[in-house]
């Protein structure tokens, strides 16, 4: 693991030292009467970016050092941080970037430091799994602080997107690695479970198998508190991640289309089912009961593509959409025409049924390889979280 080097900063402003830094001066309530008591501060200093405090803020005095330090101020700038979409070359050499949406709707646009270590499986909290495709070895990162774990393999090596997530178990705030491995053993197929403790353990321990190949539909599906969802063929399997039990629920028919595509809404683990000439139909996971209940039916997008169609051409034009995130009651895909090959980022508001381009990607973004729909994306919050 490859961990920073804490730096305090220099002098300490609890005491309104008149020496303290310019930036800091500004929200005191004035030079002579002292800072500010340390609720009112906590308040302000949870309200700023994660990338400012962390490059900035804590280097201005000792007091600011320990209080963004603590395990508390993390939590609740956590809390008040907004969630965004993560965006990130899959070739040489990965660049990313971070689009955060706005209070009028709009996306603004962060390039992100550090050149990532393979491709994005999926995030938690602030922290990012990746796994290099041909070695699938995992790496844990936080764009922020720049933190790295490399993390121990248990997976075999033909998996593109292997079935392993990084969750949050909310009665200890503590993060774990869940993998799924699957192994032939006297000619009977069995899948074994492994969990990593992130902080605890140094290795992958095996806590259940059960006969039968699952063919993963998609990497394992976190929506927040207890629940990490395994999309198969024909199963929904619900693992609890505090107790590492699992509950099994059957698909519906419907859901057995191979254009079936699953992501979260809010806490909830949702599906879009394409209905050919009739759109498409959102549905909502009850995780108690197993039934899955109708959010929203979506008519076809073709409509609000910007893009002109030419009948005398030899080849007809494809339009294919890639969903995977929610924000702030938009569903957020990845639009790919061919021919030619050349990938859009949109947004479908459920609210107005209309679509929209996310127009802010800068031209030439990763050297092209946006323009070839050569990207992933994925919902992420930037934050300070370690494990």
């Amino acid at each position: 693991m490859d961990r920073e080097k804490k730096d305090d900063g220099g002098k300490d402003c609890g005491g309104g030292s008149s020496s303290c830094s310019e930036s800091q001066s500004k929200i005191q309530n004035n030079k002579s009467s002292g800072s500010l008591p340390e609720d009112v501060m906590f308040n302000i200093l949870t309200r700023l970016p994660a990338d400012w405090l962390h490059n900035s803020a804590r280097f201005t005095c000792k007091s600011w050092a320990a209080m963004i330090h603590r395990s508390d101020f993390i939590q609740t700038h956590l809390l008040r941080a907004k969630p965004g979409i993560f965006l990130q070359s899959t070739r040489h050499p990965y660049g990313a970037h971070f689009l955060e949406v706005k209070d009028n709707g709009e996306y603004g646009v962060t390039a992100l430091r550090l050149r990532f270590p393979g491709r994005y499986l999926n995030s938690c909290d602030g922290l990012i799994l990746f796994s290099q495709k041909d070695t699938v070895e995992l790496h844990i990162v936080n764009p922020v602080t720049m933190q790295t774990l490399n993390v121990p393999k248990v997976l075999s090596s033909n998996l593109d997107c292997p079935p392993v997530a990084i969750v949050r178990v909310p009665h200890t705030g503590k993060f774990k690695l869940f993998a799924s491995l699957v192994q032939t053993q006297s000619e009977v197929c069995y899948s074994h479970w492994h969990v990593l403790r992130l902080g605890k353990d140094t290795s992958w321990t095996r806590f259940a198998s059960e006969p039968g190949d699952f063919e993963f539909r998609c990497t394992p599906i976190y929506c927040g508190g207890n629940d990490l969802y395994w999309i198969t063929q024909d199963h929904v399997i619900v693992m609890d991640v505090d107790k590492e039990t699992f509950r099994k629920y059957l698909l519906p028919r419907k859901h057995h289309e191979w254009c079936t595509q699953f992501f979260k809404i809010e806490n909830r683990l949702a599906s879009i089912v394409f209905l050919g000439a009739k759109g498409y139909k959102i549905h909502i996971f009850d995780a108690d009961s197993g039934k899955w209940r109708l959010y929203h039916q979506m008519g076809i997008l073709d409509d609000y593509y910007n893009y002109p169609r030419d009948d005398d051409a030899e080849e007809a034009t494809n339009f294919s959409e890639s969903f995977g995130v929610w924000i702030n009651q938009e569903l957020i895909f990845k639009l790919i025409i061919d021919p030619p090959l050349k990938a859009s980022l949109y947004s479908y508001n459920v609210e107005t049924c209309e679509a929209r381009e996310i127009d802010v990607i800068p031209e030439g973004l990763f050297n092209g390889a946006f323009e070839e729909g050569s990207f992933d994306f994925g919902l992420h919050t930037i934050s300070l979280m370690s494990w």
